[in-house]
């Protein structure tokens, strides 16, 4: 009998450790962080790290065994180490969200993660989600995104009534902060840049250059760093709409207007759209021309020199960037004048204006002819027609003013640049259509129209 009572007390004590280890460990909280990657941090009793979960792929490169076991300040440390180590930011400001179900001031979290980052000189902007909840937690499972940017995403939508959270869910956090803080919205297929909406309508072999290097910023022909503008403790609104006492921004919105235009001769093409720049800046990019290229003359000039160099009595194409190599250029590409030059190219042909063809069979597009199309303009439901422009009266929530960091200048609106810090120009692409964009070594042209509001 005493025997049985040691075995019942030993079976007893062996179930109290048992329970006791696993009350220690159960996870008692969580704290959400997405910052691209996208990380979950489990906590156990004594506010301890149980496990931190990637929650995308991006995430699985990040977190370590060695981020377990230790205070929540060390982990959140620790992971914005890997991130910048790793090069995942890309940009001088980074965008946060974060959602705490924790013992934990949400401010005091921020905080660690602000006075981390600024160690490395990059300004975070960090967005607390104060709940989130089944419908955010069916939202992440099914778009497979985290549940911070699905409360984010929820929140978007629920504030304005004209976006469907399907658009939303591959937008960037920046863009859905823009949109909620702005109430500026696109339609289906374009995507929102500032007070304008864009859409990819070609792309273009960009000219080659000097240009500022990454980071840096051209103005008033020197490079200056660059970094992100924040938010003031002051209101605003975009640009041509006035701020009211009770914090609503009050003005007209105008968008481009729907053309219904034809064309008996040539192409029916918009002003915006024309490669001749002199044609394409004189009058409103929104205005429909009849594009004939009857008569049009054909490349017959040859070696246009300010693209190329001499080089031994002969024609070469360049210059193309120097290279980390022993000659500084690749091939049998020659070294001349601080850029690699093909001493035999096929040499290209030129138009009128100076624009390089690489045969005589491609028209040049400066000797097009331009005629103004029949047509005329409509608007959608609740806009009025004013020249090529639809207008509409609005009311909407202001936004918070956008202000520089400590140490920079505001120019052109919205850069904020360092005026101590400059750098030389460099070789690079260019983009000189308008509304084009450098892309991966390829300018894309862009359609822009104005953006809604809600």
């Amino acid at each position: 009998m005493k025997i049985r009572r040691v075995f019942i007390l030993a079976i007893l004590v062996i179930i109290g450790i048992i329970l006791f280890i696993f009350w220690n460990n159960r996870v008692v909280s969580k704290v959400i962080l997405d910052i691209n990657p996208s990380i979950e941090i489990d906590l156990k009793r004594g506010n301890k790290v149980r496990k931190v979960i990637a929650l995308n792929d991006d995430a699985r490169d990040i977190i370590s065994d060695d981020m377990v076991n230790r205070s929540l300040e060390d982990t959140l440390n620790l992971i914005v180490d890997r991130v910048y180590g790793k090069q995942i930011i890309k940009e001088n400001t980074v965008l946060i969200l974060l959602a705490n179900e924790s013992p934990f001031d949400s401010d005091n979290i921020k905080h660690i993660i602000e006075a981390r980052f600024n160690e490395k000189h990059i300004h975070t902007d960090v967005l607390i989600i104060d709940n989130i909840s089944n419908e955010d937690r069916a939202l992440a499972k099914k778009y497979n995104i985290s549940p911070a940017k699905a409360a984010y995403v929820n929140m978007v939508a629920n504030d304005n009534n004209n976006l469907k959270i399907e658009n939303l869910i591959n937008n960037s956090l920046s863009l859905l902060k823009e949109m909620k803080e702005t109430g500026n919205y696109c339609e289906d297929g374009y995507i929102l840049d500032g007070s304008y909406c864009l859409k990819e309508k070609g792309q273009k072999i960009p000219t080659i250059g000097n240009v500022c290097p990454q980071d840096y910023y051209d103005y008033n022909g020197t490079c200056y760093y660059l970094t992100a503008s924040v938010d003031s403790d002051e209101y605003g609104c975009p640009k041509e709409f006035k701020l009211t006492d009770d914090k609503k921004c009050v003005g007209v919105e105008r968008i481009d207007a729907i053309g219904n235009f034809t064309c008996e001769v040539g192409k029916l093409v918009q002003r915006g759209e024309i490669a001749n720049r002199i044609v394409r800046d004189a009058g409103d990019s929104n205005e429909y021309l009849c594009e004939d290229q009857s008569t049009a003359k054909y490349p017959t000039e040859r070696c246009y020199l300010q693209e190329h160099a001499i080089i031994n009595g002969k024609c070469a194409m360049g210059p193309k960037p120097l290279l980390p190599t022993a000659t500084g250029c690749e091939g049998h590409d020659i070294n001349y004048n601080g850029g690699c030059y093909d001493p035999a190219p096929s040499e290209p042909y030129v138009c009128p204006n100076g624009e390089r063809r690489d045969t005589n069979t491609e028209l040049c597009p400066d000797t097009f002819k331009y005629v103004k199309a029949q047509g005329n303009y409509t608007c959608k439901d609740g806009y009025k027609l004013d020249g090529s422009k639809c207008t509409k009266e609005l009311v909407f929530d202001a936004g918070f003013k956008q202000i520089c960091p400590e140490g920079y200048t505001i120019v052109n609106k919205d850069r904020c640049i360092n005026l101590n810090k400059t750098t030389n120009y460099v070789l690079g692409n260019i983009c000189d259509m308008p509304d084009s964009r450098l892309s991966n070594g390829m300018c894309i042209l862009y359609e822009r129209v104005d953006a809604l509001h809600k």
